[in-house]
């Protein structure tokens, strides 16, 4: 698949996911991180209800910070971190 086909078929991706309520992820897919993900590339994925996924982004930002990651992508992990914080669905540890 071309870079150009990969890329039409997240854009097709998120407006299905959109449709059907899913707008966060549609926003990652068409314009955040994983607009950048390769077919065959592996990603973890951490959702707003584990409790432990605040924990995990500030550690990563440390890490980051530490390894001279651009701030602009310091932020958007501090917005991931207030978004989740936010988030008014129910939180449990990881299955």
């Amino acid at each position: 698949m071309s870079e150009e086909a990969g890329r039409a078929a997240k854009v097709e991706a998120a407006r299905v996911l959109r449709e059907a309520g899913y707008k966060y992820l549609a926003a990652q897919l068409e314009h955040g991180s994983l607009s950048a993900v390769a077919p065959d590339e592996p990603f973890f994925l951490l959702c707003g209800r584990d409790r432990l996924a605040p924990t995990a982004i500030k550690a990563w930002i440390e890490a980051a910070r530490m390894s001279n990651v651009p701030d602009h992508k310091l932020e958007s992990a501090h917005e991931t971190i207030e978004a989740i914080e936010g988030w008014p669905g129910d939180r449990h540890y990881p299955d």
